[in-house]
């Protein structure tokens, strides 16, 4: 028996009873119980005897439970923990600036600086729980606030650029550039994981089991894309035109 034979069912059922995260497809279940094999030092068909050795002496004894011990990725934690508290510092620095202060070019920039801080808070909480996807998430928003921390760069502050000064645009330069290289380091020397947390997968996976049932088709007016159960058959009308044809 090896865990290739087993139905998925099986499979979560196994990761549930070593307290180990059950969402994902059969690969991604597979790979999890084989790491927790090595982690633990202990082989399925070790775990599979210890079984056998209660039900052939008759005991009532309940098996040995292996508690698998996580291994805590301290450097990706502290570094998603300084990315929280940055992503907190540029929405303090956004709502300065929507509240009034600086020039009128500042305020109508204030909501794409609010934008940037929500995304070093989604990405580094994300990085915090161990997923390569919040990485991903921070260096691109690290990269977009570079982009713009130059193009609007000048004498007086801005919200998207909290250093200003001419003799400040290659400091801002070089530190958006170690702040990459660092958010990088857990990509490289750590064993994040793929995909997303539990939450976000299970609402990837509602959405994607409504669109199961559900075809694609063209509105004849304006082009817009509809999404049509399967098996109507009928009128429907465009939200956007509001005409009407029959499909």
């Amino acid at each position: 028996m090896n865990y290739d034979e087993m139905t998925v069912i099986d499979l979560k059922t196994l990761c549930r009873q070593r307290g180990l995260r059950v969402s994902g497809n059969k690969n991604e279940v597979i790979i999890r119980l084989m790491e927790n094999d090595e982690q633990t030092g202990t082989s399925q068909p070790q775990r599979q005897a210890q079984v056998g050795y209660h039900a052939q002496h008759g005991t009532n004894a309940i098996p040995t439970q292996y508690i698998p011990v996580k291994s805590e990725n301290e450097m990706a934690k502290t570094i998603a923990s300084f990315v929280v508290l940055y992503a907190f510092f540029r929405l303090f620095w956004a709502l300065i600036f929507s509240i009034g202060f600086g020039s009128d070019e500042s305020w109508l920039l204030a909501p794409i600086a609010f934008i940037i801080g929500i995304g070093f808070l989604i990405g580094g909480a994300i990085m915090y729980q161990g997923y390569r996807n919040g990485a991903y998430i921070t260096l691109g928003v690290l990269s977009f606030s570079a982009i713009l921390s130059v193009w609007f760069h000048g004498s007086e502050p801005n919200p998207v650029s909290i250093a200003w000064g001419d003799e400040m645009v290659m400091t801002s330069l070089m530190c958006s550039a170690m702040c990459i290289v660092i958010v990088c380091l857990p990509l490289f020397l750590t064993q994040l994981k793929a995909g997303w947390p539990e939450q976000i997968e299970k609402l990837l996976a509602r959405q994607a089991n409504t669109d199961v049932g559900k075809v694609k088709l063209q509105c004849a007016s304006c082009k817009e894309t509809l999404k049509v159960p399967r098996t109507y058959s009928g009128m429907i009308q465009c939200p956007s035109c509001k005409s009407e044809m029959r499909v």
